[in-house]
């Protein structure tokens, strides 16, 4: 199939530039992958009643007033409280949406 080292090489180093431009591109975006995805939980399980968009906007509010530094522990810490509850109420979206909310006794 291939008949020169240089073959070869070239086929590996193309193989190595895929796997740097794929590797780089998810250490980009996964930050912005997980705070989509844990806005969309935050809209699933907000109260009855509560529309989507305002969940929404109060989320993206939530995250503008996080330092950019904290903000994705921030987004994992929300994360880790949806995932043990199956709908949440008026108090506890209040509480976790809250600019110096707290996710059981932590800082987010």
């Amino acid at each position: 199939m291939f008949r020169s080292i240089r073959q070869r090489i070239a086929v590996l180093g193309l193989l190595g530039l895929c796997f740097l431009a794929v590797y780089g591109a998810g250490a980009h975006y996964s930050p912005m992958m997980v705070t989509y995805v844990v806005g969309q939980a935050l809209i699933q399980k907000a109260p009855d009643g509560m529309s989507a968009a305002t969940v929404r906007a109060r989320y993206e509010a939530f995250l503008a007033a996080a330092p950019p530094a904290a903000r994705l522990e921030k987004v994992m810490a929300l994360s880790t409280y949806l995932e043990k509850v199956q709908k949440l109420t008026p108090m506890e979206l209040d509480r976790l949406l809250a600019p110096d909310g707290t996710v059981e006794g932590r800082g987010i």
